[in-house]
């Protein structure tokens, strides 16, 4: 059998492909996380903290007298405490109190497995009491359905160990909590308790009667590890056509089309969810779906999870506001930012986040210290120059009414949505105070740890100058965040909410009863 040149070209080619792919195969970076460090690797990993949070930080660079002796101040407790090996869940815990210090709330702490002992049951806030659910979201007692101790100390104990690892907008949201109440022997450590297989909770009645109950903790099958050990071993020895094949059927999910549509909640009513702004942005259906919505009397928009840098929704949204903008001096400018400064980023940095710098609007000069006189005074060694994001001119129309569910994971663009949405008269804002992330982040990984780190590398302000960033946005009406939400039941608060006026003079979100929806 002969082979024709083109034939033998061919074939060394898909060889040469082959060898390639698996080389590169082999070449992927294993999670080299090291699951226990030592007292030099600890120290290691929090000088370079310090050092990044030094360079970038936005946060950092508003107060640095007084951020800097606190940040190293924490992190001499957490070598001094740490003297041997530490478990990189425990250290990835303390490095996220030591970020809150800085009242950032985009500092995150990612790409760690946290192998404490959880809580074996789901808590849910219920007014001023916590339900004890099982795994179904049932009562784990029906007769005594709430829980005031556990091991012996009382819930507010708990509640206040779980909010040092929460940024200073998030420490009284109960959504944001319930992470971290589940850590159970996280906790324990931080109350000084001992660590044990079980936990005892203490539940009580409407009457007042209690009952203790013994659970134990969920365990870490050394079997399923091993399991996954051999799984990943049978994958680094498969075929290279066996790895061709799984690459042509492989399908990542964050790619899957997530269809979000109009509901119909009532005659007059119906409710939207949308959580990626940015792919509302180029998603011309569920844009059409919006408008439908806006045509009803009242529309309902679920953004307790959104984030994403898109403005537009809020373009679209504005036919609600009201006509007098109260801003004579620029009536389209919507706030100012700046961004922390260093030698790799460019000066369009702030682009994604809808800003552009101050000269692209060709004003007067007097003008321009005019619009920008009440923006404070910045060191321009550490921050960019100052840049303004504007708005379209959206006329106001009909008299239809929008409610917002938004909630602390209402992040970047959310942000600016409920902010300006809280001001306009035909819209209410329904859930807990959001955290006031607009920014765009900076993020590295710790050296030894391998510990994700992101936080603010930039500030964002109103038209008249005021920190927008960390302050958040307070809810016209106060509602606790979970899933079963009993839509009619929400209707009818919101048709009988004061006027919107009366409600920004007093300032306080009306607050809503857990029971009145559930």
């Amino acid at each position: 059998m002969s082979f024709s040149y083109r034939s033998i070209v061919m074939l060394l080619s898909v060889i040469i492909f082959a060898s390639l792919l698996k080389l590169a195969f082999f070449a992927v970076p294993k999670d080299n996380t090291a699951p226990m460090l030592n007292a030099q690797e600890v120290r290691q990993d929090l000088y370079a903290l310090l050092d990044q949070i030094e360079q970038h930080s936005a946060f950092y660079a508003l107060t640095p007298d007084k951020a800097s002796p606190q940040l190293k101040y924490m992190a001499s407790l957490i070598v001094e405490q740490y003297q041997d090996m530490t478990p990189n869940d425990r250290f990835a815990a303390e490095i996220t109190k030591l970020l809150n210090s800085l009242k950032d709330p985009g500092a995150q702490v990612h790409d760690f497995d946290d192998q404490s002992g959880d809580l074996p049951l789901t808590l849910r806030p219920l007014n001023d009491q916590w339900l004890a659910l099982d795994s179904s979201n049932s009562p784990i007692n029906n007769d005594f359905p709430f829980v005031t101790h556990i091991d012996g100390l009382p819930m507010s104990k708990w509640v206040a160990a779980s909010q040092a690892y929460l940024p200073e907008p998030a420490k009284q949201s109960q959504e944001m909590q319930l992470p971290w109440l589940k850590k159970l022997n996280l906790l324990r450590e931080d109350l000084g308790l001992s660590i044990k297989p079980y936990v005892l909770i203490t539940l009580i009645n409407d009457d007042l009667q209690t009952q203790q109950v013994t659970l134990a903790l969920p365990s870490h099958e050394p079997q399923a590890q091993l399991a996954a050990s051999n799984q990943e071993d049978k994958t680094q020895d498969m075929s290279v056509l066996e790895f061709i094949n799984q690459l042509s059927q492989f399908e990542r999910s964050e790619f899957q089309d997530v269809p979000y549509q109009l509901e119909t909640v009532n005659n007059t009513t119906v409710k939207l969810k949308i959580s990626d702004l940015y792919a509302f942005e180029l998603d011309r259906d569920l844009q059409q779906e919006l408008l439908k919505g806006m045509t009803h009397p009242l529309l309902i928009i679920d953004l307790r999870d959104a984030s994403g840098f898109s403005p537009k929704l809020l373009t679209l949204l504005s036919r609600y506001q009201d006509a007098d903008l109260n801003n004579t001096l620029a009536p389209n400018v919507m706030g100012f930012a700046h961004y922390r400064r260093s030698p790799e980023l460019r000066n369009d940095y702030l682009q994604p986040l809808n800003f552009k710098p101050l000269d692209a609007l060709e004003y007067s000069v007097p003008r321009l210290k005019s619009l920008t006189r009440n923006l404070p005074s910045v060191d321009e060694d550490k921050f960019s120059p100052w840049y303004i994001r504007t708005k379209h001119a959206v006329t106001p129309e009909g008299r239809n009414r929008l409610a917002l569910l938004v909630s602390p994971k209402c992040r970047q663009e959310c942000e600016w949505i409920a902010y300006h949405t809280k001001s306009w008269s035909r819209a209410n804002l329904i859930g807990e105070k959001t955290s006031g992330d607009f920014a765009r982040q900076y993020h590295f990984k710790l050296p030894n740890s391998g510990l994700d780190i992101r936080f603010s590398s930039s500030l964002t302000y109103d038209a008249q100058g005021k920190l927008l960033s960390g302050a958040g946005t307070e809810p016209d009406i106060w509602l606790p965040q979970n899933s079963d939400i009993q839509w009619q039941g929400l209707v009818s608060l919101v048709r009988s909410a004061k006027p919107k006026t009366q409600l920004i003079q007093t300032s306080q979100p009306t607050k809503l009863a857990q029971a009145k929806l559930n």
